[in-house]
């Protein structure tokens, strides 16, 4: 069997071996220095794993005194090789079996092992070799002079004099060298979009006529570029990844793409191998727009949308730029999806791009937006109608968690009818053409296979897409479970806003700090303690795990949280009602969280008193359980998803729907029992829908939808 985060110590911390002895002491916390394990990458795909104390024990055995040398704090891990080559271990992948490991590797005597899981280290497998005890503390004592003056508080003794000089660091280090301003980190990389010839930037472009972009990573902006776009050099590559091959590929509906989408090779450091070019050629005059689309093994990563110039004379070629997404740097450590479609609404309909290193497939659904929001409208009133499902007088789903199979047999065919006229609705549109008609079928076959990561980018088109149902023929009498899409797959609707410059982990170190923002006027209207118990299980969480909990009841304390950028909050989680409004009662600005009977927030309140300039440095992760609300329209998460994102938020999950007070905590304590304990998002929800559905014979797991990356977890996991 594969090994489980509980065979794991995931209490580590990722250090370069070209890290001094002073930011390796200056990196873990006081109290954790003979807790924290250091993982160091080495060459040959190996790590070396120690703790502090260890480090501090080899270094006290090279000192002559009873303090550091000079020169120890500066040394790199690199210039330890006595110290980390004794360390040294091949890392195992999570999928091997323990049985397996233990035949070469011993618990007694070899050094702890490193467990990856695509690439990526998750935790650490230890042994019973005890680690170094003596002063955890040894290291805070600097040198005074190279000459061997005062330590701090202590003066130093002398060394004894014809003894050898330590053998680290190497023997040009001085105090001098030691005490110098770390080197700056090397400026930011850009990816810069030119023409060539370069001279086309200062001219309109021409209809007809082909032109070729060019895309590449440089040191910095070079000057031909038309645009550019900034990397963010703190986000390294994962391990033993030293280059990552990035696909480009342009959309556009005001330019014919003559080129397939290109390779472009990015190394972990200076600039790409490459240069991917495209030829273009306008198809009208005016203002023509098109999105280049980074992806790594289709997951999207950063996009680069231009307005170019076309036809007004004594202009540039280039009106605007705009940048969206992860910073490319990330790209090393974003995990790969089976399907990724990129999905604009150009106002005749909705153009639909799937991201494919092989080529661009593209097709145009007539969809209104009216026309949408009916369709997810009438989707949504059967979920309700599901949630509002009496047995003999009993409404099940709302007063328990297991479903009597005669129930199960009833509402099932009423969720795949949903689905199947959903699905219908957007790929088999009476007006579209043969195109979308292939994808269709393409889908339903992909479906059919193992378990894939699915992500959906797109502004307009929030369905609830878990509940399509992809069966060949509708049959109200062969319902087959896992054809609905949520059911069999990991499904994540990506934002992609400006400035997603965080990474996928949430930190749990030195505290991870969660909001509960939480209407209490609920226990009351439900007669039971949903609240209550909610602030009694979070408390236990701050017992076992040091998790800072704020809890707030009323709006204006949230709003005046959202107004400050340095409000805390890792885990924004809301247990409230909500409501929306249609297109024609006033739309996104008018959706409403409630937190009392008189105490309601619209949009347009967030808008007023918390802007979205105000950015969360925190990037939260926000959780709206909105349960027993009056019917959300799709038009909740036009206007809440893009305000939170825009605010720094990492993205949003939620309900579709109204969902049942009981089945909205039950859960919510289920998802952070596994999020807590360090499971990507995207899995749980899978795991949990199948749980629900196949162990409860209840279908409502489908009502919670994924609103940001699917891979985003806490790390290090929190014992709870």
């Amino acid at each position: 069997m594969p090994l489980s985060l509980n065979d794991l110590n995931t209490n580590w911390t990722i250090i370069p071996p070209t890290a001094t002895v002073r930011e390796v002491r200056d990196a873990i916390p006081r109290d954790e220095r003979r807790k924290r394990y250091i993982i160091t990458p080495l060459n040959d795909e190996q790590f070396a794993v120690f703790r502090i104390a260890d480090l501090i024990a080899f270094l006290q055995s090279k000192a002559h005194g009873e303090f550091p040398e000079p020169g120890m704090h500066s040394a790199t891990l690199a210039d330890l090789a006595e110290f980390l080559t004794p360390l040294a271990w091949h890392a195992v992948d999570r999928s091997a079996d323990l049985k397996e490991i233990l035949k070469t590797w011993n618990r007694d005597t070899d050094p702890p092992l490193v467990v990856l899981d695509h690439g990526n280290p998750i935790g650490i497998l230890t042994g019973t070799r005890r680690g170094a005890g003596g002063d955890a503390d040894w290291l805070d004592v600097e040198p005074a002079s190279a000459n061997g003056g005062g330590h701090g508080a202590k003066a130093k003794p002398p060394s004894r004099e014809g003894e050898a000089p330590p053998p680290v660091p190497p023997p040009t280090a001085t105090l001098g060298a030691e005490e110098a301003v770390a080197p700056p980190a090397p400026p930011a990389r850009r990816i810069n979009v030119s023409f060539e010839p370069p001279d086309q930037k200062d001219k309109p472009l021409q209809v007809g006529e082909t032109y070729t972009l060019v895309f590449s990573v440089d040191l910095q902006r070079i000057a031909e570029a038309i645009a550019d776009a900034a990397l963010d050099e703190r986000r390294i590559f994962p391990p033993n990844v030293d280059q990552v091959e990035l696909f480009v590929q342009l959309l556009s509906d005001d330019f014919d793409v003559l080129t397939d989408p290109q390779k472009l090779i990015v190394p972990r450091e200076g600039k790409s191998k490459n240069r991917a070019r495209f030829d273009i050629v306008p198809k009208h005059n005016g203002e023509g727009e098109l999105t280049a689309v980074f992806s790594k093994e289709g997951n999207a990563v950063q996009a680069i949308t231009l307005k170019l110039n076309v036809g007004a004379a004594g202009q540039a070629a280039l009106l605007e730029s705009k940048t969206l997404g992860r910073p490319v740097e990330a790209a090393g450590a974003v995990q790969p999806r089976g399907l990724s479609m990129w999905i604009d609404y150009l106002g005749a309909g909705f153009k639909v791009s799937i991201l494919d290193p092989n080529g661009t497939t593209s097709f145009m659904v007539p969809l209104q937006l009216q026309e949408l929001e009916q369709a997810i409208d009438d989707a949504r009133a059967a979920l309700k109608a599901i949630v509002e499902f009496q047995d003999k007088g009993t409404p099940v789903y709302q007063t328990g968690i297991d479903i009597p199979a005669s129930v199960n047999q009833k509402t099932l065919p009423m969720l795949a009818e949903a689905g199947y006229l959903l699905f219908q609705t957007i790929f088999m549109h009476p007006g579209a053409g043969q195109p979308a008609k292939d994808f269709a079928k393409r889908l339903r076959d992909m479906a059919k296979q193992d378990t894939l990561k699915i992500q959906i980018i797109s502004k307009e088109m929030l369905l609830p897409w878990g509940i399509l149902y992809l069966a060949e023929r509708f049959d109200p009498n062969n319902i087959q479970p896992e054809l609905f899409l949520g059911l069999k797959h990991i499904i994540e609707h990506a934002p992609m806003q400006p400035d997603m410059d965080f990474p996928t982990s949430i930190a749990t170190q030195p505290q991870l700090t969660v909001s509960l923002n939480v209407n209490q006027d609920i226990d009351k209207q439900m007669g039971f303690p949903l609240i209550a118990n909610q602030v009694k299980y979070w408390n236990g969480i701050e017992k076992k795990a040091g998790v800072k909990i704020i809890t707030r009841t009323k709006g204006d304390d949230l709003l005046t949280a959202l107004a400050d950028d340095k409000t805390p909050d890792q885990i924004a989680y809301f247990y409230c009602h909500a409501l929306s409004s249609s297109l024609a009662q006033g739309g996104a600005n008018n959706s409403v969280l409630q937190f009392g009977k008189t105490d309601s927030l619209k949009l347009r309140d967030f808008m007023l008193r918390a802007p979205n300039d105000i950015r969360l440095a925190s990037a939260p992760l926000v959780f709206i359980n909105a349960c027993e609300s009056a019917e959300l329209s799709p038009l909740f998460y036009n206007g809440f998803m893009p305000y939170f994102v825009d605010k720094g938020a990492r993205g949003l999950i939620g309900t579709e729907c109204s969902v049942p007070a009981l089945f909205a905590v039950d859960w919510a304590q289920k998802f952070f029992d596994q999020f807590l304990d360090g499971k990507p998002l995207g899995q749980i929800f899978l795991d949990l829908r199948r749980d629900y559905f196949f162990n409860h014979n209840n279908i409502l797991g489908l009502l919670y939808a994924v609103y940001c990356d699917a891979d985003t977890q806490v790390h290090p996991a929190l014992a709870l």
